[in-house]
């Protein structure tokens, strides 16, 4: 019992994976265009991040800039404190710039890691787009493809259908022509009855002397002659 319901399980999932692929099937040209809208909806995500990234590597390197700004600007109070003197100021200026330089150089590395990043992220947009348009073009052929096996197949289907209609209209004059045939056939026959049938009557009615006969009037011609020529 238990191996015939695991060959059922099997065999439904059989099924449905065939129904999938028959339905797959049926509809991929409009999961090619899904696909596509989706790959373009995710180029334009891309994009959106790219101009992010943009945006950050430009205010990390405002960033930079105003820290190195504000260390040169230190710089000139510690030579200043030095210069009066003061070596106490200039030790605390010298930390604020260590301080400054320390937040200088992590942005300095953040940028780099943000140049990498930008660089990386617009050569595949790039191949992004690049494949995309490929693929809307191999799309468009396929369409057309589709489209022209389709009317193939329907002019083979016309085709088909017009030489069998051809052939069912020579059977019928075939047909036509037989009965015209056996019909003129017929009515000779009739005629050469009729005719037979005439003949003998003709005939019976000249053996009774009755009638156009040659025979009669052949004998009636010997006789004038015999009696010599009529007179004038």
């Amino acid at each position: 019992m238990a191996t015939a319901w695991n060959k059922l399980k099997t065999l439904m999932r059989g099924q449905a994976r065939v129904g999938m692929e028959q339905i797959v099937n049926a509809n991929d040209m409009l999961l090619l265009d899904q696909q596509l809208y989706e790959s373009e909806q995710a180029l334009r995500e891309a994009r959106r991040q790219l101009a992010r990234l943009m945006a950050e590597r430009k205010l990390n390197e405002t960033r930079r800039q105003e820290l190195q700004t504000r260390i040169h600007r230190y710089e000139d109070c510690a030579r200043q404190a030095m210069d009066q003197g003061d070596d106490g100021l200039a030790l605390d200026t010298g930390e604020r710039i260590a301080e400054l330089e320390a937040q200088h150089q992590r942005h300095q590395q953040q940028a780099q890691v943000l140049d990498q990043q930008e660089d990386e992220y617009r050569r595949f947009i790039q191949q992004a787009v690049e494949q995309l348009k490929t693929l809307r073009q191999e799309q468009c052929l396929a369409r057309s493809q589709e489209a022209l096996y389709g009317q193939a197949g329907s002019r083979r289907q016309q085709s088909e259908g017009l030489a069998r209609r051809l052939t069912d209209s020579q059977q019928t004059l075939q047909q036509i022509q037989q009965r015209q045939e056996e019909n003129r056939l017929l009515w000779q026959s009739e005629q050469q009855l009729a005719s037979a049938g005439q003949d003998s009557l003709d005939q019976r009615l000249a053996a009774a002397g009755i009638g156009d006969s040659h025979p009669q009037r052949a004998r009636e011609i010997l006789a004038r002659l015999r009696r010599g020529p009529a007179a004038e």
